[in-house]
């Protein structure tokens, strides 16, 4: 049984294997300041603070959402302390679900979503997820339908291929190169009228988060300017074959 004392110890577990540098060694135009994970724990720690006192003044105003933080901690803590063993009290069944690494395809199902999330644990062991205070906004529908969106901070060393869809040993993978990499991202969650995720997103910046990996060159290197240099070839070869 979850309780409120498995979710407090998770907060004050670090998580991250390494110490964080101070900054990335990232391949974006500007140096980025990495954030501790002493800070990311108080962040964390704050961010749940400032959600209850929102998630109260709509109770003022007679809508009662506080199953939507007994939701969301037992959503962070299972992630955290990587536990699925709560899937069921958070997710439909026929749950969808899309990322960036999905190709416009959509996850079907709980298996298919925690295979999905699974990807991301096995190329960084480490990885942790830290919501950003003041960034999160509530939505409740006519018919109390509720979609919540956030933003957030994934931390972690990179070590190993990052599989994508469809994130089994057959997929495309990036590989990483054991740095530190840190990047904000944003998930959206819609409810059914059982308090469980029925479909969600997850969205972010791929040039910034493979930048910040150092997968991707930095733009004014001369190995990004030829890789966007190749994006003229289709249309070349397109032209070669009208012609004959």
């Amino acid at each position: 049984m979850f309780d409120e004392e498995q979710f407090q110890r998770a907060l004050r577990q670090p998580r991250l294997s390494k110490p964080v540098p101070e900054f990335l060694e990232a391949n974006r135009g500007v140096p980025i300041r990495a954030i501790p994970e002493s800070e990311l724990q108080a962040t964390t720690l704050r961010w749940f603070d400032d959600f209850e006192r929102k998630l109260d003044f709509y109770g003022g105003l007679g809508v009662d959402l506080s199953w939507v933080m007994e939701w969301a901690k037992k959503y962070w803590w299972s992630f955290l302390v990587r536990d699925m063993s709560l899937n069921d009290e958070l997710y439909a069944r026929d749950v969808r679900y899309t990322d960036v690494t999905t190709f416009g395809r959509t996850i079907v199902g709980i298996d298919e979503f925690v295979e999905y999330n699974f990807a991301f644990f096995d190329a960084i062991p480490d990885w942790r997820y830290d919501p950003l205070p003041g960034q999160v906004y509530l939505d409740v529908t006519p018919e109390g339908l509720v979609r919540v969106v956030i933003r957030y901070i994934g931390s972690g060393h990179w070590t190993g291929p990052l599989r994508l869809y469809p994130y089994d040993r057959s997929a495309p993978a990036i590989h990483g190169n054991g740095r530190f990499i840190q990047c904000p991202a944003v998930d959206r969650y819609h409810f059914n009228a059982d308090g469980l995720m029925q479909e969600g997103e997850t969205l972010y910046d791929f040039l910034d988060a493979t930048q910040r990996g150092g997968v991707l060159p930095r733009d004014d290197s001369w190995q990004f300017k030829a890789l966007m240099a190749a994006t003229k070839v289709p249309d070349l070869l397109g032209k070669i074959g009208i012609r004959i």
